[in-house]
This record gives structure tokens, sequence and C-alpha cells, in this order.
């Protein structure tokens, strides 16, 4: 039953994303449509709406290349820290396993000597 409630849950948590991303890329694609119908139908000589047109898509420009910068400074720092964790996990494994390894051996060599003793 637990299991059925955590899929659940997990299925409404993916549900409530994708509207989420959809609502912020409508926001975003209406936003700008209606920034380029304002420069567009303002009152304005050529010059002028080419120029705020030419500066839009500069900032436009500044403000993704911005976000793919910080996007991969996250990336990275995500991934130096998982890589830093996995490192830590297999070191623990292999001193564990180098613990059991020498607990095998004298557990194989207890009998032998126990052996040793009856005779």
């Amino acid at each position: 039953m637990r299991l059925i409630r955590d899929l659940q849950r997990k299925k409404k948590m993916e549900e409530r994303k994708k509207v989420a991303k959809s609502l912020a890329m409508g926001t975003l694609v209406g936003g700008l449509l209606g920034s380029a119908a304002g420069i567009l139908l303002a009152p304005d000589s050529g010059k002028n709406t080419r120029k705020k047109i030419q500066d839009g898509a500069v900032d436009v420009k500044n403000n993704v290349q911005k976000n793919i910068s910080d996007a991969k400074t996250n990336i990275g720092c995500t991934l130096t820290d998982k890589k830093s964790k996995i490192q830590e996990a297999v070191q623990k494994l292999r001193t564990m396993g180098k613990g059991g390894q020498e607990e095998a051996g004298a557990a194989e060599e207890q009998p032998v000597q126990e052996e040793e003793n009856k005779e």
C-alpha cells in the first residue's frame, strides 16, 4: 500500500512540475509577444523603433548567456559534489571489503586450528 501511495505522490509531483513548466513558458512567450507588439505598434519613428528592438535583443542575448553560465556553474558544482560523495562511498566500501576479507581469512583459519588441537 505504501508503495502505491508513494508512486501516486510521485506521479502528482511530476504532473505539477509539468503544469508549472507550461505556465512559466506561456508567461515568458506572452511577455515577449506583448513587448514586441508594444514596440512595433507604439507611435514612434522607425529609427527609434529599430533601436528599441536592437537594445531588447541585446538584453535578451545577455540574459540568456548569463543564465547558461549560471546553469553550467551549478551543474559543475553539483557534479563535483556528487563525485566526491561517490568517491567517499567507494572508499568506505573498499575499507569494509578489506575488513570483511580479514574476517573471512580469520574465520577460515579457526577451523584448521581447532582440528589441529583435536589431534
